[in-house]
């Protein structure tokens, strides 16, 4: 199928509704074959100028591509960079490169370690590992080794990388993983203001119940200052997202009359 039927048949189907199940495009007639043009749209920045139902063209694209994969997937970790300036792909392309299984954890790990690679795409590799470990109970495993080989190979001075791998390996509740963690702590090579410190870390896996010494400033925000900071709350909690998603077309939070997309939209 040619890139513009596939844009003919997206462009009539609109903006998805928060929350809901995702359309089943396999009665499009899309094969593997597609799944190229796929990532093209996907990485295509002309729509997000459209103030037309095509507007919502990559959304269905990466969407598709999760009953195809493997097919795209190499393409797909190819355009981290691009998606990982859209908020809505953050939170969805992990699921569509989950749905690779096993096939993604090689590339994916490859990513991660590539210094080449644009340092706020990485995240999203990191969060893709987690997600395959989540959705795939025989791949927790396998995902948990890659991290932790991740930690332990990632380049000498990337503190904030090894940082963002802990809290990775907390939400996955690897304690396996301990062992590792506590030699990175113990060689000063980790970022504690992205993952928490060691006590904030074993919180988070369970291994404690509460610190045994002050915990040290993260820098909160001057807003933040005076609020009561509990000790024996597990920091890296703190990252998952609880507020509603707000819709691009919807109105600006800012007020100032726009649509969310045309104002203050990452």
């Amino acid at each position: 199928m040619n890139k513009a039927a596939i844009v003919k048949i997206f462009a009539v189907l609109g903006e998805p509704t928060d929350n809901r199940p995702w359309r089943d495009y396999s009665g499009y007639g899309l094969t593997a074959a597609d799944a190229p043009t796929l990532v093209e749209l996907v990485a295509d920045n002309s729509f997000v100028e459209s103030e037309g139902a095509d507007y919502w063209v990559p959304l269905h694209s990466w969407r598709a591509l999760l009953h195809l994969m493997p097919a795209g997937l190499h393409e797909l970790i190819g355009i981290f960079d691009v998606v990982a300036e859209d908020d809505w792909a953050l939170d969805e392309i992990p699921t569509v490169v989950a749905a690779a299984c096993d096939a993604a954890l090689d590339p994916l790990l490859d990513y991660v370690l590539d210094k080449r690679n644009d340092e706020f795409a990485i995240p999203l590799a990191l969060q893709c590992l987690v997600e395959t470990g989540k959705r795939h109970s025989k791949l927790r495993k396998p995902v948990i080794e890659r991290l932790v080989y991740a930690l332990k190979h990632s380049a000498a001075r990337d503190y904030g990388l090894r940082g963002l791998i802990v809290a990775e390996l907390v939400a996955l509740r690897a304690v396996e993983a301990m062992p590792a963690i506590r030699v990175a702590f113990a060689e000063d090579q980790v970022d504690w203001t992205v993952s928490g410190d060691l006590e904030d870390v074993e919180l988070g896996m369970g291994l404690r119940t509460k610190r045994d010494t002050p915990r040290p400033s993260y820098k909160v925000e001057e807003d933040d200052a005076d609020d009561e900071d509990e000790d024996d709350a597990p920091l890296i909690e703190q990252v998952i997202r609880a507020e509603p998603k707000i819709g691009r077309n919807e109105p600006c939070p800012c007020g100032s009359g726009k649509k969310y997309k045309k104002c203050c939209m990452p």
